[in-house]
């Protein structure tokens, strides 16, 4: 999204972008003291900090940062400019599912309530927010005092012009498709036991992921694994799948689950964070309730092998919803009010 962000910035021509970005290599090159390393936001925060200091003096009309834990690193800057800042998750959003999934414990505690605090005090510098979904956009209101009018939901725009669809024919077995990395945070373990239990012969699993914790499973028979593959390659392992399962067990708005959309590609997605704001029940695909049992997604998937008409429908809707709310044009006209926004009301 951040890259997203920064194209649409660079095609508004009233724009001069400077852009700041942090990478893995970052942390190797700018070594942080021990207090910001006890956590992952601290960490990020500080090398955050130091990249910006060379350009920290020059006289910038607006700052939008990509996440909160950036919000909280430049809220004096962000007192002193008009200010805007693109989010997926917050502190209440993040403590919410982590609970959910029974991961707690003091210092997880500790850590919540530092960033929860943090935010807090930050949220009160910026004007606009841009969460990336309803559920970030409620916690926003409920939990930071964020009034409705300062939000604006973003989703996860797509270029729908290269990312589309290709005509399918649907036959048995039923093409089921995973695409991401932290396979295990995203469901991995359910969904191979799903599978192999309850899944086989009726179906073939596609599973694209570069997380090194497969390398040493044993999949099931009519799995495979896809490695390495740019997006492009990607696009063609999308328009040669019937659906996109994903029962992740911590998400907000997936990217993977808009591209699915915009490839005409339905989606079998656990009701968690945002992802409602995607996949709408009998239209884009199905929701599964967190706690749903195998048995419940295996007698969905079942009968979908069976009715390719159904199948048809659900695809052609996943694309019209992608056209309707995912296009990159849409996301553009949004930023470029954003930017009107901030510049209509400068700081004092």
């Amino acid at each position: 999204m951040a890259q997203t962000l920064r194209g649409a910035l660079d095609r508004l021509p009233e724009v001069d972008l400077t852009c700041i970005s942090v990478g893995p290599e970052d942390y190797r090159q700018y070594a942080a003291p021990c207090w910001a390393r006890a956590t992952n936001p601290w960490h990020a925060q500080f090398i955050a900090r130091r990249k910006v200091r060379p350009v920290a003096g020059q006289p910038f009309d607006l700052l939008l940062v990509t996440s909160w834990e950036y919000a909280v690193a430049f809220r004096h800057l962000a007192r002193q400019l008009p200010a805007a800042v693109m989010l997926d998750s917050v502190p209440a959003t993040i403590n919410s599912q982590l609970r959910r999934r029974g991961l707690g414990g003091w210092r997880r505690w500790l850590s919540y309530h530092a960033h929860h605090r943090s935010f807090a005090m930050a949220a009160g510098a910026f004007d606009l927010f841009l969460p990336l979904g309803s559920d970030c956009a409620a916690s926003l209101q409920r939990d930071y005092g964020v009034s409705p009018q300062r939000c604006f939901v973003t989703l996860a725009p797509q270029d729908l012009v290269s990312w589309a669809p290709s005509p399918r024919s649907y036959a048995p077995p039923l093409r089921l498709l995973f695409v991401g990395n932290d396979f295990a945070r995203k469901g991995g373990d359910f969904l191979l036991h799903l599978y192999a239990e309850r899944l086989t012969p009726a179906c073939t699993l596609t599973i694209a992921s570069n997380d090194p914790w497969l390398s040493g499973r044993q999949l099931p028979p009519g799995v495979e694994w896809l490695r390495g593959r740019n997006r492009e390659q990607l696009l063609e392992v999308y328009r040669s799948s019937d659906v996109f399962v994903f029962p992740t067990r911590q998400d907000f708005v997936p990217q993977v689950l808009a591209e699915a959309l915009a490839a005409g590609l339905p989606c079998l997605a656990s009701d968690v964070g945002g992802i409602r704001d995607l996949v709408h029940e009998g239209q884009t695909g199905f929701l599964m309730p967190f706690d749903a049992p195998a048995e419940r997604w295996a007698e969905l998937l079942h009968r979908l092998a069976n009715q390719p008409a159904e199948l048809a429908r659900l695809s052609a809707s996943a694309r019209q919803f992608a056209e309707q709310r995912l296009g990159s044009d849409r996301f553009e006209r949004l930023i470029g009010d954003v930017i009107h926004r901030l510049r209509a009301h400068p700081k004092k």
